[in-house]
């Protein structure tokens, strides 16, 4: 038997509320003086990267900022940010906010010390093979619950000319430091937070249920279930929850180190390509999705989706494997209908024609190929055609 390698584990988490205070001090570690801030146009008015930057400038710290980053980071945005790099020549990275920023932060770190375009590191064309370790030291700060960017080895951008997403991707990206602070999600609106908390689902449930079955991935994978499905609604419908947003925000986490390990599936191929063809968010793509996704995967991994009931709180004693795996599927979505997600995008303007080639893009996803079970052309356009309710 061929022997596998996993070198995915995150290398550095500081967590707990008021983690974020750490951050100079983890600088000066790193025997740095110059940084750059990435975050997104609206978080860069929250106080949050306001007193960072004020607080970093205190202590000494020559301190940049690159905000021009929308929900879904793109090669342009990359490449304004690699721009700012070489104007301001920092020595160490700050990524503050959702996914965007932190896959930004990632994206350019590579084109800044290596040269070329974004595009030039696209894993489907060998852009791994290209990057060394002469990244910049980077620092990954979360304000959602939701991508696990903080601790993965990819940072995924739209090509909008194609309108395709596309993965920089090694191990090498990993975050030097993930600031794991759930102060710092409270300000999530409800929505953001369901969606997002619906995204680190789907990572745990593709995950435990890919064609890779790393043990102590599963382990991750079935605990982070454990923790959003009995977290959630609290931290939607409580805010100010430090305890549920601390909980979530470790499951994120955790979500992240599984799929790192285990891979994705048909959820997030599917996602990719409303996100790059309509600008969708990825939390709310994933979240419709998922319900779909696993009524097609669950035939092949039954067992695997009745260990998903079960972890969601189900008493499957005495059940029969097939009844406990649909029981995930309904728990899942109640968890959903609970949470506030819509069961289609009333605002994406679909017509059957488009159909063809949103599926040729989601069958050239590289993530489709640790999908539970293998899809067909004629699958994944069921699937499209039955979430747009053509």
């Amino acid at each position: 038997m061929a022997a596998n390698s996993f070198v995915c584990w995150p290398k550095r988490v500081v967590s707990g509320a008021g983690s974020l205070k750490e951050l100079g001090e983890i600088i000066k570690e790193m025997k740095k003086t110059r940084a750059l801030v990435i975050t997104d146009n609206v978080m860069k008015e929250f106080p949050v990267v306001k007193d960072t930057m004020i607080d970093l400038k205190k202590q000494g710290l020559v301190v940049s900022m690159f905000s021009e980053i929308g929900p879904n980071p793109t090669e342009e945005m990359v490449h304004n940010a690699v721009a700012v790099m070489k104007e301001e020549n920092p020595e160490v990275i700050v990524c503050i906010g959702g996914g965007s920023p932190i896959d930004t932060g990632k994206a350019a770190n590579v084109v800044y010390t290596h040269g070329g375009t974004v595009n030039d590191y696209d894993i489907a064309i060998g852009g791994i093979m290209k990057i060394t370790p002469k990244l910049l030291p980077l620092i990954a700060i979360p304000t959602t619950s939701g991508s696990g960017t903080e601790v993965t080895y990819v940072g995924v951008i739209t090509d909008t000319k194609k309108q395709t997403k596309f993965g920089v991707l090694s191990p090498l990206l990993i975050p030097d430091v993930a600031i794991i602070d759930p102060e710092l999600t409270v300000s999530m609106p409800a929505n953001l937070t369901a969606f997002t908390g619906i995204d680190a689902l789907t990572h745990c449930i593709e995950a435990y249920t890919s064609i890779v079955e790393f043990p102590p991935a599963d382990a991750l994978a079935l605990h982070g279930v454990r923790m959003i499905s009995r977290t959630l609604r609290t931290a939607v419908n409580e805010p100010h929850n430090l305890k549920a947003r601390e909980e979530m925000a470790t499951a994120s986490m955790m979500a992240g180190t599984s799929f790192s390990l285990n891979g994705l599936g048909a959820c997030h191929a599917l996602a990719h390509q409303l996100s790059a063809f309509f600008g969708t968010p990825h939390g709310l793509a994933n979240a419709v999705l998922l319900p779909l996704i696993m009524k097609f995967n669950m035939p092949v991994r039954l067992q695997k989706f009745a260990d998903i009931a079960q972890a969601m709180g189900a008493d499957i004693n005495n059940m029969p494997v097939e009844e406990a795996a649909q029981k995930a599927l309904e728990l899942v979505e109640k968890l959903c209908e609970d949470v506030g997600v819509p069961k289609h995008l009333d605002d994406v303007h679909m017509t059957k024609d488009m159909i063809p080639d949103l599926v040729e893009r989601a069958l050239g996803d590289g993530v489709i190929n640790t999908n539970a079970r293998p899809a067909a052309y004629e699958d994944v356009e069921k699937i499209f055609l039955d979430f747009f309710n053509l």
